[in-house]
């Protein structure tokens, strides 16, 4: 399993990087929605969204939104502060798993706003990030990754205590640390090769943002743990060798993107 995962990883990171680099807004936005359209019929998948119409519907609402945002900046900041306040709702719905059970699934118009939400700020924040700066996608990505192997093998090394044991039983307060760990080590090279002639206060700020993006792009991932406990399935999909589905590889950017913009566009 590793190794499937680990040769998945050598062949979609460099397309990722390079499209991220090499791309102008418009195809960039079209590669976007491609993934949006598959990880938006993972989604309907895990929360029993059956109807051909309705996924379709569903999926439209989606791209259609995220191009509405990621154009109006006067939309932004509502934005950017409605996404922040559900995923608060996300991580209670999380702490309290089961007995959020009843709330996360309640019917099919709390599935669709839970998925918007999801999907909708990430989408608009990585369209807006990329056209002012593609390095900045990169360094989010940067991020996230460095989270996620931190975590993956700290977590096998030292984890014994469990994180949230009842929605991933995997994950470990081990692996959390050693996730965050990681991610300022990436944070502190950002600084010292993008930042000119940087000093303490950059160092601060980035490392204080490299630890809200580690421990956000968590939260991504259990909500969708949440999401595949509640629904049964193991994956969201299978299109990603060792890995899952497609929304299996990107949970961790639906939390992130939108608190990382936030993040620049008021602290920065």
């Amino acid at each position: 399993m590793l190794i499937k995962r680990a040769l998945t990883a050598l062949v979609l990171a460099p397309i990722a990087i390079t499209g991220i680099l090499l791309l102008n807004e418009t195809w960039f936005s079209a590669a976007l929605g491609l993934i949006l359209i598959i990880a938006s019929w993972e989604y309907c998948r895990l929360v029993s969204i059956t109807s051909p119409t309705n996924k379709a519907i569903f999926t439209i609402a989606i791209l259609a939104l995220a191009f509405v945002f990621s154009k109006n900046t006067a939309l932004l900041a509502p934005l950017l502060f409605l996404a922040l306040t559900w995923w608060f709702v996300a991580l209670y719905w999380v702490i309290k798993y089961p007995d959020s059970h009843a709330s996360v699934s309640k019917n099919i118009y709390t599935s669709v706003i839970n998925g918007l939400f999801l999907f909708v700020p990430m989408a608009a924040s990585l369209i807006i990030l990329q056209s002012q700066n593609s390095s900045l996608v990169l360094f989010l990505l940067a991020l996230i990754w460095a989270a996620d192997i931190g975590a993956y093998f700290s977590g096998r090394q030292f984890g014994n205590k469990k994180l949230c044991p009842e929605v991933s039983p995997n994950k470990t307060l081990a692996g959390l640390y050693g996730g965050v760990l990681l991610a300022q080590a990436v944070a502190l090279c950002y600084v010292f090769i993008v930042v000119q002639a940087p000093n303490l206060k950059d160092f601060l700020v980035f490392s204080i943002l490299a630890l809200v993006v580690s421990l956000v792009s968590v939260l991504g991932d259990l909500f969708e743990s949440l999401l595949k406990r509640i629904s049964g399935y193991k994956d969201s999909g299978d299109i990603l060798p060792g890995h899952g589905g497609l929304l299996d590889r990107i949970d961790s950017l639906t939390s992130s993107a939108p608190i990382f913009l936030l993040f620049l566009v008021f602290v920065l």
